[in-house]
C-alpha cells in the first residue's frame, strides 16, 4: 500500500521581481482581478528590495519610528492573528510602483 502525500508548498510568494508581475494583486483595482497580498508577498517584496520596514512606511506615508514601523508590521502578521491589518491598495500599489512592478498607479 502506496502513502499519499499533499504537496508542501514552503512559500507562495514570488522569489523575484519578475514573479511579482503575473499575479492578482498586481493588476489594478479597476481590472475587477486585483487580489489582496498576502503577508508572506509584503514580506517578500520588502525583502527583495531589502527595504526596512521604516522604508516601506515612509514611502507610503504611514507611522514609523526608529524601531520600525507598527503598521507595516501588522501587514506583515498572519492573517489568523489579531493584530493582522490588511494593507490598502492605494500603499500596496505605491510599493509596486517603487519596485518597478508596475509602471503606472
Amino acid at each position: 500500500m502506496s502513502e499519499l502525500h499533499k504537496p508542501y508548498n514552503v512559500s507562495s510568494a514570488p522569489t523575484t521581481l519578475e514573479g511579482f508581475k503575473n499575479r492578482n494583486f498586481a493588476n489594478s483595482m479597476e481590472s475587477g482581478e486585483f487580489e489582496q497580498p498576502t503577508p508572506a508577498d509584503i514580506r517578500a517584496l520588502r525583502s527583495i528590495m531589502g527595504w526596512s520596514q521604516t522604508d516601506v512606511a515612509k514611502i507610503v506615508g504611514v507611522s514609523w519610528n526608529h524601531k520600525g514601523s507598527t503598521v507595516v508590521r501588522k501587514w506583515e502578521t498572519a492573517t489568523d492573528k489579531p493584530e493582522h491589518r490588511k494593507i490598502s491598495y492605494s500603499a500596496w500599489r505605491g510599493l509596486l510602483c517603487r519596485a518597478g512592478v508596475v509602471s503606472e498607479f
